[in-house]
Order: structure tokens, then sequence, then C-alpha cells
């Protein structure tokens, strides 16, 4: 039995999707749809770079820099986030594939489909993001989808600000479908798969965290 890899369809009917994605024995078109989400997502953090997401340190670098300079300080900026955007496309479909491949007995393509799922959930919350940036001026860390402005009346720590920045309704919801899925194909403890995803997210988060908490004005 075949099943061709639906990703929206995984995403809002998971309750149908799971009993195709659990008794096929192919899935035609599993990696073709993963190169091409992961060049969407490239894609999509180009484009938030071009309308200037997160670039806060290159306007004070504006009036320190040649114009010539400038130009081609954003261009690598953009080239930068593009290649960051599919860096993370590819690291949100394998990683965590490859961490439940480890500890189930499922087969991979078939956790990596999952993930195909999760991507446009993730990419969503990056594009939604530019607006917020551009019209009222908030950067991620004071995005209203997550726990970062919160953590900033909390704490004056930046890297426990970014951490929390990176907890959103939108990874909510990734761990809600992991969980889900992942829990109907296999017969492990459901408590287990629970702490499975959630261990995964984290060190993701973490990871994510750490990257942001390195400014990029102290690179160059």
């Amino acid at each position: 039995m075949e099943n061709r890899i639906e990703v929206f369809r995984g995403l809002l009917h998971y309750r149908y999707y799971t009993y195709k994605l659990r008794d096929a024995e192919r899935f035609p078109g599993v990696w073709k749809k993963t190169i091409v989400w992961i060049l969407l997502s490239g894609l999509i953090f180009g484009f938030s770079a071009y309308y200037g997401v997160d670039s806060e340190y290159l306007s004070r670098k504006l009036a320190a820099i040649p114009r010539a300079e400038y130009e081609m300080t954003k261009l690598l900026f953009l080239a930068g986030q593009i290649l960051q955007g599919l860096f993370f496309g590819a690291t949100m479909l394998f990683l965590p594939a490859l961490f439940f491949w480890a500890l189930t007995d499922l087969e991979y393509k078939r956790l990596l489909a999952i993930q195909l799922f999760t991507m446009p959930i993730l990419l969503l919350e990056k594009l939604l993001l530019v607006p917020l940036a551009i019209y009222l001026g908030l950067t991620k860390i004071s995005s209203p989808f997550s726990l970062g402005i919160i953590a900033q009346y909390i704490t004056g720590n930046d890297w426990l600000i970014y951490f929390f920045a990176n907890l959103s309704i939108f990874k909510i919801w990734t761990i809600f479908l992991e969980y889900k899925y992942v829990t109907a194909m296999t017969d492990k403890n459901p408590k287990l798969i629970l702490l499975m995803v959630i261990a995964i997210q984290l060190v993701i988060w973490l990871f994510v965290a750490l990257l942001s908490f390195i400014r990029m004005e102290n690179i160059l």
C-alpha cells in the first residue's frame, strides 16, 4: 500500500491521516517534498531579511560606514539569512525524525513525513513576524505569540529571554502534532513519547537561543 504525503492534509486532519501513515508501506515523494520545504524555508527567511527583520544591528551601523559598505553588508545579511533558513528547515525536518527513529521502532521515512506536517506551522510563525516587525516594530523576543514579552518583565538575562521567545503557541502546536502521530504509531508509553518530543524540542530551543544570544555585531 502506498501513501503519497499530503502535507496540509496531514497537518489539519491528523486523526484521519494517522491511519494512512501507519498502514502505508511506501511513501512516494517524501524526499522530494523534504527538499521543497527546505528550499521554501530558505526563501521565507530571505523574504524576512529583505524587509529588514532582525537586522537592527545594520541600522546602527548605517551612520558609521560608507554607503557602499552598508549595501554590501545588507547583501551579506540577506545571503546569511537564506542559508540560515535552509539550515533551519533541514534541522527541523531531519533532527527530530532521527531522534525518534533512534528511540522507537518506526521507519525513518515515516517519521520524516511527520516532520513535514510541522513545517507549515513553523514557517507560518516566521511569516507572521514580518508584518509585526514592519508595522509595529516588534522583534522576535517581543512576539505576541511567545513568552518572550513575559520573560522581559521577569528577568534581565538575555539568554533566558531568547530562550522563552522560542516558546510560542506555534512550537506547542508542533509538539502536539508530533506527540499525536508518534503515539498513534508506536506501542511505547504515551508519557514516554511526550517526554521524547519535549526533550528534542528543548534541545533545539536551547541551541537557537544560544545562536540568538551571540550578537551579530560581536562576531563582525
